[in-house]
């Protein structure tokens, strides 16, 4: 079986390539490369390349998602509501499966390293203010689909009187981008500082 650090660093150069080739935003773009650059600065360091790892699982997959959505879904969707619904609900799974990965982090290393690996159970402070972002990325996915059903309450059966009022709650549709990208690049600062407080308690112990 592949070590953790070439399983790591082989999905982060794929979720690379699969971004680029979606023509992903720069944010991603830049991210998916950054999680490159951390997994070999945390070369000696499993407990971070698994914190990695699973971002890096998450890029694919969202890639994959997406082209999917272009390809297929969007151009048989001809419906603004339907797509945004799509779209958001998308992404609030997206971030729903980096919640679950991140918790379930354990289980993952067990089956990867088969229980060999000792630091890979070791606490890493970066894990808390992870665990906060990434709830924060689930928050933004949520308001943002609800707030798209509160626009568009006329397709759910709302008289388009009484709907039209809220046609202007565009906050999240317009901010999206944004909210997203900065939880997502306090994310991988986070990668680095949890890596970085590690190596220097290790350089204390040794």
């Amino acid at each position: 079986m592949k070590s953790l650090f070439s399983m790591t660093l082989s999905t982060c150069m794929a979720a690379v390539a699969f971004v680029l080739l979606m023509s992903a935003p720069m944010i991603e773009s830049v991210m998916a490369c950054l999680l490159v650059v951390l997994v070999f600065f945390s070369k000696r360091d499993e407990n971070s390349q698994l914190f990695t790892l699973c971002f890096a699982i998450v890029f694919i997959i969202s890639s994959v998602i997406m082209y999917l959505l272009e390809s297929v879904a969007y151009p048989s969707i001809s419906d603004g509501f339907l797509q945004n619904t799509v779209a958001f609900g998308t992404q609030l799974l997206l971030s729903l499966i980096l919640l679950f990965l991140l918790k379930h982090r354990m289980t993952i290393a067990v089956l990867i390293t088969k229980g060999k690996s000792a630091s890979v159970f070791e606490k890493n402070y970066a894990e808390g203010p992870l665990y906060l972002l990434v709830l924060t990325l689930v928050a933004v996915d949520l308001f943002a689909l609800i707030e798209n059903f509160i626009r568009n309450l006329e397709h759910l059966g709302v008289a388009e009187e009484t709907a039209s009022t809220f046609w202007e709650f565009t906050f999240f549709y317009d901010y999206f981008e944004y909210l997203k990208a900065v939880p997502m690049l306090l994310c991988v600062m986070m990668l680095y500082v949890g890596l970085m407080v590690r190596t220097k308690s290790h350089q204390l112990q040794s």
